[in-house]
């Protein structure tokens, strides 16, 4: 029965023309990085998921110096005083030069308990960067495409 139920659902799922919001957020913008300054991680995958929603046929040119910050802040210890609890900051400054130097600034914050596994808790805190830098380009494309239309 849920075998069939999943299948009805997917079918009607499939059919109804359901898009993502984001899925076309390639539009008609070239966006360039001159400068990275600050966290090597956040600046690449967000140089990287820019490179992939620019257009470098686009009159819209946007020349971008890009400065980002990371903090892990500890919020809670336990009886030995070793950390249990951190606190993930992002931020990141986006100076567009090509607009009479308009400045664009994003935080963002998460809050994780401590994994025994070092290995894995290196994972989680870079997938949890990944989707950090991933939000900041999709609200900086947002903010260019308001820009871009005033």
């Amino acid at each position: 029965m849920k075998k069939i139920s999943a299948l009805i659902l997917l079918t009607f799922v499939y059919s109804c023309g359901y898009t993502s919001l984001y899925k076309e957020m390639k539009s008609d913008l070239n966006i360039n990085i001159l400068s990275m300054k600050g966290d090597f991680e956040i600046n690449n995958y967000i140089k990287n998921e820019l490179r992939i929603s620019s257009n470098k046929d686009s009159s819209n040119i946007h020349n971008i110096i890009l400065e980002s910050e990371y903090k892990k802040i500890t919020l809670a210890k336990d009886a030995t005083g070793e950390a249990t609890d951190y606190k993930l900051e992002m931020g990141v400054n986006f100076i567009i030069t090509s607009n009479n130097n308009k400045q664009l600034v994003y935080e963002e914050n998460f809050k994780i308990k401590k994994n025994s596994d070092n290995f894995e808790q290196s994972n989680y805190e870079k997938d949890i960067k990944k989707n950090f830098s991933k939000i900041v380009q999709e609200k900086l494309i947002l903010d260019l495409i308001k820009i871009s239309d005033n």
